[in-house]
């Protein structure tokens, strides 16, 4: 694996980290306000084009490229509800798109996607189903040349600005993987109904809410790959969702980390800078040490996806080494700013509050230890290399 990075790459992530600074790097979330400029601000640069081809107006980077584009992002956004919707589009909305699309939709949805003009959401999970998929309560049943979708979802990130949601139904509820359909709904469709702006304990900015379908017809040439499908469209998804969703939080982890160890060799007490102390000294290993390994887990992760390797249990991995990483960076930001990290002023109060909703979405990190734990039992891991005397035999 090579994860050396090229100028042309190097200076993509330079110029995303300066652009997220002037843009949003001193401004605190405000929640349900200002999130279509920003989100425009971010088009013109290019964000929501990253992962989509140039046949269909996008940048079409490879995921290693785009990875360390959202990470430069990271470094410099402090409001990481915009990040949590970017992340939600490009991952769990443009990229099934891009593999599992139809010419015609394609050419529909990913131009206006990539300039910032739509805006998509992931319908998933249900008040009655969260981490069990294949047993959905929302109905798509065959009706005229289309089908006529009942049910409800919850916790749609981007719902309330949303032009465009990919939902997943179940076609046949006996049939479990094998039974689920994906749809692409357009926002203006007859019987499609959304709930309030949901009100979160973090990641603010991010809109979300519920959606209802009452009667909701649409036509067959909504289904997105082919019908009893989609099963496979949601693995692959949630392959990409995990793997890369969190790719922004190499760069706040790094951001914390450097703002962290600057406050602590100004911060004197008992007359020496605080990071002299030993206990201090080993937070802050704690935290270089969690951002190296996130970073290699994510771009092996990303190196996979470019060589068209199949990389579920990387994508496991790298959530749950992420998510529980900017967890604890943000934990400790906090303490080892003291008093002064409490408060409202500095925003590391407000960084911990958004990443404890790392460990919930795209899979509890308890599913996360699940998975990997299933992932070994199918496929158990490669004995080590042989000692050199054995290889010289």
């Amino acid at each position: 694996m090579d994860f050396a990075w090229t100028p042309e790459q190097h200076h993509a992530h330079d110029q995303a980290r300066l652009f997220a600074l002037r843009e949003f790097g001193a401004k605190r979330p405000e929640p349900r306000g200002g999130f279509l400029d920003a989100w425009h601000t971010c088009a013109q640069f290019g964000l929501q084009a990253l992962n989509i081809p140039a046949a269909y107006g996008g940048l079409g980077l490879d995921a290693r490229s785009a990875v360390h584009v959202l990470e430069g992002f990271g470094a410099g956004c402090r409001d990481n509800g915009l990040l949590m919707s970017l992340g939600a589009q490009l991952w769990s909305v443009a990229m099934p798109l891009i593999q599992f699309g139809s010419e015609e939709q394609k050419r529909l949805w990913l131009p206006a996607l990539a300039q910032g003009k739509s805006i998509g959401a992931f319908a998933l999970t249900e008040p009655e189903s969260g981490s069990d998929v294949f047993h959905l309560r929302t109905r798509a049943l065959a009706d005229a040349a289309g089908f006529r979708l009942e049910g409800a979802k919850c916790f749609v990130t981007n719902a309330p600005v949303a032009d465009l949601f990919l939902v997943f139904a179940a076609t046949d509820a006996n049939a479990g993987y094998f039974g689920l359909t994906a749809f692409l709904l357009r926002r203006d469709l007859a019987g499609l109904e959304l709930g309030p702006p949901l009100q979160k304990m973090g990641l603010e900015s991010s809109p979300m809410s519920e959606l209802r379908f009452d009667a909701l017809w649409t036509p067959r040439e909504s289904v997105l790959g082919e019908v009893g499908g989609g099963g496979a469209v949601l693995m692959n998804t949630l392959e990409w969702e995990r793997g890369c969703l969190l790719a922004p939080a190499l760069g706040t982890m790094d951001r914390l980390l450097q703002e962290t160890t600057q406050f602590l060799r100004l911060r004197k007490q008992f007359g020496r800078p605080v990071i002299e102390f030993e206990a201090v000294g080993q937070h802050l290993a704690e935290l270089r040490l969690r951002l190296e390994l996130s970073r290699l887990l994510a771009y092996q992760f990303a190196w996979m996806k470019d060589q068209n390797l199949s990389a579920a249990l990387q994508a496991s991995m790298t959530k749950l080494y992420l998510s529980e990483s900017l967890r604890r960076a943000s934990e400790l930001a906090v303490h080892l700013h003291g008093a002064a990290g409490y408060l409202r002023d500095l925003d590391y109060e407000c960084t911990w509050r958004d990443a404890m909703a790392s460990s919930l979405y795209s899979g509890t990190t308890e599913m996360q230890h699940n998975l990997i734990a299933e992932g070994l039992l199918r496929h158990p891991a490669p004995p080590p290399p042989p000692r050199v005397e054995e290889a010289a035999q």
